[in-house]
């Protein structure tokens, strides 16, 4: 008797001290992520991205889109690549969740005209960098929802096809069997054993044969279940500041739980007990909980995309809150609604809001470490010389980045910046199509053309266009180009332009204004301030860069001669 006393004692001890260890291991854990969200705030991102990360980030972009292309402006495929907005999306997402970065990459792709909701994400981002204490309990609860990138989530929440019902009957109807056959027995027992074995064979292969097909998507579905969960959470948290989207949280999330919901993670949970997954495995749990639940998600998408929506925009804006600490200066941008056109000869008070526009001070690039700030205000189109290599590519990109950044992440790389609302448009860094079979120079011209299409009288175009046309000849390059230059100064649009065609300063003279890079030469170097000037330029540095990179000195000589021959001729020599 003392001995099983003894036995039970000790049972009970060793059960104790698991669970004390446990629990003291969660807490370490919890101590640890809140430690990392501290220490990581303001800092840049240390993420790792793989192979298809970007296009898992994309899934809830390109569902919404595919759904609203042809009702809101997005930045498109050409003008994301010109940009490397791959890149700096990474630089700015602090993200904590799937459905964070996923809604963050949104924001970039689709600039806002609505003043109304640029001012509530800068009021949550502003919120969000003055409250510590509040922030860090929403990152925390965000932190443990996680990232996962390899699910597609609004694949779900997108989708019209419903799921047939008929599958969970089947499911319930072999689970049925097997438990009837037993009796059976009673009246015939080989033929109650053969059918038992039967309905087990049957319902095993069923189970192993179906887990392998949807296991692709119990990762998404389990994650959707885990949203909701934590969306419970956040409506839970005391945070007056976020009551509204609190009580979305909690009203779409009390609409969506049901038992399914509840079940889902018991039934998918490797148990310890064997007994009890042979079980779950005979009676198809798994895959009648399953079916269940994709039934819950489509009855309830809506509910979904809403909760999914409102985490995303809770997580998008601590991460920009978290980006604008990270920086040296920002300022949040001031947009006004173009009344006018471009024709602001002479600034005046009034010619911000009448008129199409851009204006900053010491605006930057997100990528470049140690950049060199520039300061411009343009209300014409704009054609901008200069040699090779001095800044005029990295200008265009800074600027048409920002013009992005204003319309949605609300935060500017500048001192001061203020512009129109904008449709942002470039045709930049192209590459010939060999899939397609198509030359450079057909892609140049599709791209452009894209821009010509998209010109509306409503909203103006801001379009950013790097060396127009450089797959022709130089007489087709200049004539063609000065005539599609001509016809965007015509229309709602600032076009700004670089180019190493000097003969468009002139050409265009009474269209655009001109500006230039310029830069220092000295024996060994070329030097450059990447500083924008007015004017067009006067400089050219491509021969002597052939001499600093080592060329042989008969070919940079001769080239000299040869190009002091047509600038003052006209005429090219024929080589003998």
């Amino acid at each position: 008797m003392q001995d099983g006393l003894t036995f039970v004692f000790l049972a009970i001890i060793i059960l104790i001290s698991i669970a004390v260890i446990e629990i003291i291991k969660r807490q370490k854990n919890i101590k640890k992520l809140r430690l990392e969200l501290v220490s990581n705030w303001g800092k840049k991102p240390s993420d790792k991205y793989y192979d298809n990360d970007l296009k898992s980030i994309a899934s809830f972009f390109n569902n919404r889109s595919n759904q609203f292309r042809d009702s809101h402006f997005i930045i498109d495929d050409i003008t994301w690549n010109d940009l490397d907005m791959d890149n700096v999306f990474k630089r700015i997402n602090y993200t904590q969740s799937t459905v964070g970065e996923e809604y963050l990459y949104c924001l970039l792709r689709e600039p806002v005209f609505d003043g109304d909701i640029l001012k509530e994400r800068n009021k949550l981002i502003s919120f969000f960098q003055n409250s510590p204490r509040e922030r860090l309990e929403l990152q925390y609860q965000l932190a443990r929802l996680g990232k996962v990138r390899s699910v597609d989530i609004t694949d779900f929440l997108y989708s019209d096809e419903k799921p047939s019902p008929l599958k969970g009957r089947y499911y319930k109807l072999l689970a049925a069997a097997f438990l009837i056959s037993p009796f059976l027995i009673i009246f015939n027992a080989t033929l109650g054993v053969i059918v038992l074995l039967a309905f087990l064979s049957v319902n095993m292969t069923v189970y192993y044969r179906t887990k392998r097909e949807i296991e692709k998507n119990l990762q998404s579905i389990g994650y959707i279940v885990n949203m909701v969960g934590y969306a419970r959470k956040i409506s839970n948290l005391n945070m007056e500041e976020i009551s509204s989207y609190r009580e979305v949280l909690s009203t779409c999330s009390k609409k969506v739980i049901n038992t399914a919901f509840k079940s889902f993670y018991q039934l998918f949970h490797s148990t310890q007990d064997i007994f009890i997954e042979y079980i779950k495995i005979i009676l198809l749990g798994e895959l009648i909980a399953y079916e269940s639940l994709l039934n819950n998600i489509y009855r309830h998408r809506a509910e979904l995309l809403e909760i999914y929506e409102t985490l995303g925009l809770l997580d998008s804006t601590l991460a920009i809150a978290s980006y604008r600490d990270s920086l040296d200066y920002y300022t949040i941008p001031v947009l006004n609604k173009a009344s006018g056109s471009k024709n602001c000869k002479q600034k005046d008070s009034a010619y911000q809001k009448s008129s199409v526009y851009i204006d900053f001070k010491d605006i930057y690039h997100p990528l470049i470490n140690e950049p060199v700030p520039n300061s411009a205000s343009i209300c014409r189109d704009v054609l901008i010389t200069g040699s090779n290599a001095s800044g005029k590519s990295t200008f265009l990109k800074t600027t048409a980045i920002n013009a992005i950044f204003a319309q949605s992440i609300c935060t500017c790389l500048a001192r001061e910046y203020s512009s129109s609302y904008f449709m942002v448009l470039s045709s930049m860094a192209l590459k010939d199509n060999l899939l397609a079979n198509e030359s450079y120079f057909i892609v140049e011209i599709k791209s452009l053309r894209r821009i010509l299409n998209s010109l509306r009288k409503d909203i103006p175009c801001l379009c950013f266009i790097d060396e127009v046309l450089r797959g022709t000849n130089t007489v087709e390059r200049i004539a063609a180009s000065s005539e599609i230059l001509y016809h965007l100064s015509l229309n709602n649009c600032i076009c700004i332009a670089a180019t190493h065609d000097i003969e468009l300063a002139s050409i265009l003279s009474h269209y655009y204004d001109n500006y230039h890079f310029e830069e220092r030469l000295t024996d060994n170097e070329i030097i450059f301030d990447y500083k924008i000037y007015p004017g067009k330029s006067n400089t050219r540095n491509a021969i002597k860069l052939l001499k600093l990179m080592g060329y042989d000195e008969s070919i940079v000589n001769s080239a000299e001669e040869r190009s002091l021959k047509y600038l003052e001729e006209g005429i090219w020599n024929i080589i003998n």
